[in-house]
């Protein structure tokens, strides 16, 4: 654990620190509960349990930087998702929308091909995993489908496609230690490196599926924003009632723009306008923009006025679409 906290201590950046610290914090906060005589576990299956649940969250977030170190952790923790996660990390590798055609990745590509090809496998072929398959087959507004193996290796979208119909599909996370539910994790390191990656995490399903598409560990992986991460918790406390299986999408798209604000990849939007929120202060929104445009300014290297931009065209779509209940 020391080893993998020491390497995710820098951001998915490359600069500035990391907001590890408070789920580190919070891990050995967890393992001293262990000792605690309420702990209904036994000592050794307790703490085995937080090393397993923070060692993994760790070689996630190290996975672009340091895939040996990370895999062989997750070899151990999430042997389910290894293939998935081996993958990712030769993908991550390669430059943005590669030419996958050329001799030179022939290796790299059937390497990746088979790591992913029984993913593939079960959506063609399990009933249960037909209405992805459906998705996954439909080129719909942007394009993108994806019929076959080539068809992931076209680019980056088609490939973040392909992972943002297969997470709520991932088999159980489940080793001696630790049994979690079925949602993985995708790193930050490698959405910075591939920025079309982001669209795994993305509302796909409208229903209740989209709780369990891919997650990022952006709000750790990146340098801390006490500021929005305020924000951000006080528009979940107040997020209004909402009725049916639709609101996960609402929550997803929300936490895209708020994934959107920390990377920095918000459209730019001059014009745009911050939008009142019940139980929303302007002094956390005030708050909020002038933290992101300190943010761009030092860990993008935005000058000032374009940094201003960047922070309120971002507040704007994390406000515009919080509160919303998707229909």
């Amino acid at each position: 654990m020391a080893a993998l906290f020491a390497l995710a201590r820098t951001s998915a950046f490359g600069t500035g620190p990391s907001n590890q610290l408070p789920a580190q914090r919070k891990a050995l906060k967890d393992m001293r509960s262990c000792g605690e005589p309420t702990q209904a576990k036994r000592l050794k299956d307790c703490l085995g349990a937080v090393y397993a649940q923070r060692n993994g969250e760790l070689a996630v977030a190290v996975l672009a930087t340091s895939p040996d170190i990370a895999l062989a952790t997750l070899r151990r923790t999430d042997p389910a998702a290894t293939p998935l996660f081996e993958a990712l990390a030769l993908w991550t590798a390669q430059p943005v929308d590669a030419d996958w055609s050329t001799p030179k990745r022939a290796p790299i590509k059937a390497r990746v091909a088979r790591l992913l090809g029984p993913y593939l496998h079960d959506l063609q072929t399990k009933d249960e995993q037909s209405f992805g398959l459906s998705i996954l087959s439909d080129p719909g507004t942007d394009g993108v489908a994806v019929l076959d193996m080539d068809d992931v290796f076209k680019s980056d979208r088609h490939f973040a496609a392909f992972l943002n119909v297969l997470g709520p599909y991932l088999p159980e996370a489940s080793s001696a230690a630790i049994s979690v539910d079925p949602r993985r994790t995708l790193p930050c390191a490698a959405i910075v490196r591939h920025p079309a990656l982001l669209g795994a995490t993305t509302s796909l399903y409208g229903s209740t599926m989209d709780n369990f598409v891919l997650d990022n560990d952006c709000d750790r992986a990146l340098p801390p924003t006490p500021a929005l991460s305020v924000l951000d918790e006080r528009l979940m406390r107040t997020w209004p009632q909402c009725d049916g299986t639709i609101r996960f999408a609402a929550y997803r798209g929300y936490q895209t723009a708020i994934d959107e604000a920390r990377l920095g990849r918000t459209k730019p939007d001059p014009q745009a306008s911050l939008p009142e929120r019940r139980g929303i202060s302007a002094a956390q929104i005030a708050a909020a923009d002038a933290e992101l445009r300190a943010y761009y300014a030092k860990y993008l290297a935005r000058p000032a006025p374009v940094a201003a931009t960047m922070a309120k065209a971002a507040l704007a779509a994390v406000l515009s679409s919080a509160h919303e209940c998707g229909g």
